[in-house]
C-alpha cells in the first residue's frame, strides 16, 4: 500500500522537475494502478498452481527492481514506465496474502482475520503518504523510492524462508486459468460484487489521488501536512481494524455496508466544505477528521466486500480474488482520469462529495441486497 500512495502527494514535485501541472503527472499514479489491476489475471492463476507464498515472494522481490528504476528516472515518461513495473510486480502480493487466508481460515472469523491484515496494509498507506510528501518537500522525491526498493527487498526475502519452512506443505490440486476465471464469472452474485468493486475504486480513490495537491494549492498547506493529512484516512481503518473482532459480530455485514459507504459521505463532505484557506491548525484538523472518517467508513465497506470475495470460488480464490482487485484498480485508474477532467471544470470539493454520496447509495444498495 505504500508504494501505491506515495505518488499522490508528489505530483507537485514531479510537475516542477519535469515541467508541466500536477495534472499532467496523473500518468505515473495511472499507471501502476492500471498495471496493478490487470497483472490480477496472471497472479491469481499462478498463485493457484505454484502455491500463493511463493509467487507472493518472487513478486515483492522483482518490485525491488520497480522501485530502484523509480528513484533513477531521467525524465517523467521513464518514471511512468517504471511505476507500471513496479505496479504490475505489487500486484501479487496483497491478492495472494488474502487468497492465502481464504485457504486456512474459517469463513466465521475470516472477516476479522482480514481486518488484522488490513492493519498492515494500512501503516503502508500511512507511509506512503507521509514518506511522499516529505520526501518532496525535503530530501526530494526520489529517496522516497528508494527506501521502498529497501522494504521490497526485505518482504520477498523474509517470505522465501517461510516457502522454504513449509516445503513440504501439500497444495490443493490447481483449477486451469480460464476455467477458474470462467467458474467465478458465471456467477450472478460475482458480477454483482465486481461492479461493485469497480465503483468502490473509482469513487474512493478518483477523489483520494488529489486531495494532497487540492489541499496544497487551495489552503496553502505544506504537501507533507497535506499528505499527513490524507494518511489520516489510513488511521481511521487501523482504529476500524484494530476493533473489527467487537464491531463485526455487533453490525453484521450488512450493516457495515451501509454505514461504512455513509461515512466515506460525510468524511469527503467535511474535508470539501470545511478545509479553508489560509492554512492553520484548524484547516489541518479538518482535513485530517475528515479522512479519518472517511477511512473508518472505506474499510468497513472494502472489509465486508473483501470477504465476500473470498467466497465467490473457494477451488480458484486466489483467481477469484485476483478478478476482484482488477476490478477495484481498474476501476481506481478510471477514477483518478475522470477526476483529472471533471474537476477543473467543476472544482474538487463537487468531485468528493459527489463521490462520498455515491459510495454512500452503493452501500445502502448493497446492503439490501444482502437483505434479500
Amino acid at each position: 500500500m505504500a508504494s501505491i500512495r506515495i505518488a499522490d502527494p508528489m505530483l507537485p514535485a514531479l510537475a516542477a522537475e519535469f515541467g508541466g501541472e500536477p495534472a499532467q503527472a496523473a500518468p505515473v499514479i495511472m499507471a501502476f494502478t492500471i498495471a496493478y489491476g490487470v497483472m490480477q489475471l496472471v497472479w491469481g492463476p499462478l498463485g493457484d498452481r505454484l502455491g500463493k507464498l511463493r509467487v507472493l515472494a518472487w513478486a515483492a522481490l522483482a518490485a525491488t527492481l520497480g522501485s530502484l528504476a523509480c528513484a533513477l528516472a531521467p525524465s517523467l515518461g521513464w518514471l511512468t514506465a517504471a511505476r507500471l513495473l513496479t505496479g504490475a510486480c505489487c500486484a501479487a502480493i496483497i491478492p495472494l496474502a488474502i487468497a492465502h487466508v481464504g485457504d486456512t481460515v474459517a469463513y466465521e472469523i475470516r472477516q476479522a482475520t482480514l481486518a488484522r491484515l488490513a492493519t498492515g496494509t494500512l501503516t503502508g498507506m500511512i507511509a506512503g503518504q507521509v514518506l511522499g510528501g516529505l520526501s518532496a518537500d525535503t530530501v526530494g522525491w526520489r529517496v522516497a523510492f528508494g527506501v521502498l526498493a529497501v522494504v521490497f527487498l526485505a518482504t520477498g526475502t523474509a517470505a522465501l524462508r517461510l516457502v522454504a519452512r513449509h516445503a513440504d506443505t501439500p497444495r490443493p490440486a490447481a483449477v486451469p486459468a480460464l476455467r477458474g476465471m470462467a467458474t467465478v464469472l458465471r456467477r450472478g452474485s460475482a458480477r454483482v460484487l465486481l461492479g461493485a468493486a469497480f465503483a468502490e475504486g473509482a469513487l474512493m480513490f478518483g477523489a483520494l489521488a488529489f486531495v494532497p495537491t487540492w489541499l496544497h494549492d487551495r489552503t496553502g498547506m505544506t504537501l507533507s501536512a497535506a499528505g499527513g493529512a490524507v494518511a489520516a484516512l489510513g488511521i481511521g481503518g487501523l482504529l476500524y481494524s484494530t476493533n473489527a473482532r467487537r464491531v463485526i459480530p455487533r453490525l453484521g455485514e450488512r450493516r457495515l455496508l451501509a454505514l461504512g459507504g455513509a461515512l466515506i459521505a460525510i468524511g469527503y463532505a467535511a474535508v470539501a466544505l470545511f478545509a479553508r484557506p489560509p492554512a492553520g491548525l484548524a484547516t489541518f484538523a479538518a482535513a485530517m477528521g475528515g479522512c479519518g472518517l472517511a477511512g473508518i467508513g472505506f474499510y468497513m465497506l472494502h472489509n465486508t466486500l473483501q470477504t465476500l470475495a473470498t467466497q465467490l470460488a473457494p477451488e480458484a480464490r486466489a483467481t477469484a480474488i485476483g478478478l476482484f482487485a482488477v476490478a477495484i484498480f481498474i476501476g481506481q485508474s478510471v477514477g483518478v482520469a475522470l477526476a483529472a477532467r471533471i474537476a477543473p471544470a467543476i472544482g474538487h470539493e463537487s468531485v468528493m462529495i459527489g463521490a462520498g454520496l455515491l459510495l454512500a447509495a452503493l452501500g445502502i444498495a448493497l446492503s439490501r441486497r444482502r437483505a434479500s
